[in-house]
């Protein structure tokens, strides 16, 4: 096309022409749900409310307007995830950023944080001492403290990136003096013992399967956070033994773990010594929430 072309094109370009537009490119690229992605990346980058767009789809765009859209369509076109595109997500209502430095928390992380907060053993407790392994965006360990201000929590991650992330996120959340927040392999760290509870969502996909993951997942998120090594227990075996060191007694383990890992998870609780462990479903069926007793 043209250059005098193009440019009358984009001078012409209203909402509702930048949504098809981009809901066009995006089912060419094979995107699921591709409208409903185009309004939602539109809106945005435009910083209207998804719902707003519908009063506005005759609005003209300007030159720096059609440019970020281009930009973010052509972005999702190639499978980068729209949470890293837009910059960032919602977790147990707060906003949190989220880019490739760390896995994006999903609503079975969600579940994980309801889980713990509707444990009433645990969440009575007036000041609980509260250890995040693999704290990644640091999602669960800032909704966390949000709610139990009391609390003591500390928020551990291997990547130095990560960290950087969660206490970015801890910052914009007003969180950051509620946390503490270390650059370490929890495997050979010397991590305080009487905590209360230790929460984890650690990497627990087999090695084998990272290439059975959608484009999304595993050309975008960190591999380090996914790979739980051949058979996904990888970091979930040191995870329990530490978490028996560290917690006081008749305290608490939740975690997160694949979908057909219960029954070894449950082989290796008991032979640590924990008690009285359950696990329960997320909110697709799946054996994922898992909480133990020391």
């Amino acid at each position: 096309m043209p250059a005098s072309n193009a440019n009358n094109d984009q001078a012409s370009l209203t909402v509702r022409k930048a949504i098809r537009r981009t809901a066009k490119n995006l089912q060419s690229a094979g995107i699921d749900d591709p409208e409903l992605t185009a309004q939602i990346m539109i809106a945005s980058k435009l910083n209207y409310p998804r719902l707003e767009l519908y009063t506005r789809l005759d609005e003209k765009l300007t030159a720096t307007q059609f440019a970020v859209i281009e930009e973010g369509s052509r972005r999702i076109a190639a499978h980068e995830p729209i949470q890293y595109v837009l910059g960032h997500t919602d977790f147990m209502g707060y906003t949190f950023k989220c880019d490739s430095r760390s896995l994006i928390p999903r609503p079975e992380t969600e579940e994980l944080v309801e889980f713990m907060i509707g444990h009433e053993p645990f969440w009575q407790i007036d000041a609980p001492s509260v250890i995040d392994i693999g704290t990644g965006s640091g999602c669960i360990i800032v909704s966390l403290a949000l709610r139990k201000k009391s609390g003591n929590f500390m928020a551990i991650d291997v990547s130095a990136e990560a960290i950087a992330l969660a206490k970015e996120n801890a910052q914009a959340n007003n969180a950051a003096s509620l946390i503490k927040f270390s650059t370490a392999d929890f495997t050979g760290l010397q991590m305080p013992s009487g905590i209360d509870a230790v929460v984890s969502n650690p990497p627990y996909v087999r090695t084998s399967e990272l290439e059975k993951l959608d484009k999304n997942i595993r050309h975008w998120e960190p591999q380090l956070a996914l790979d739980g090594g051949k058979d996904g227990l990888r970091v979930i075996r040191p995870l329990i033994k530490k978490a028996y060191e560290i917690l006081k007694p008749d305290r608490f383990l939740f975690m997160e773990i694949g979908f057909d890992q219960w029954p070894s998870v449950q082989n290796m609780l008991a032979e640590t010594g924990f008690q009285r462990a359950s696990v329960r479903l997320d909110c697709s069926g799946h054996n994922r929430l898992v909480m133990a007793v020391k």
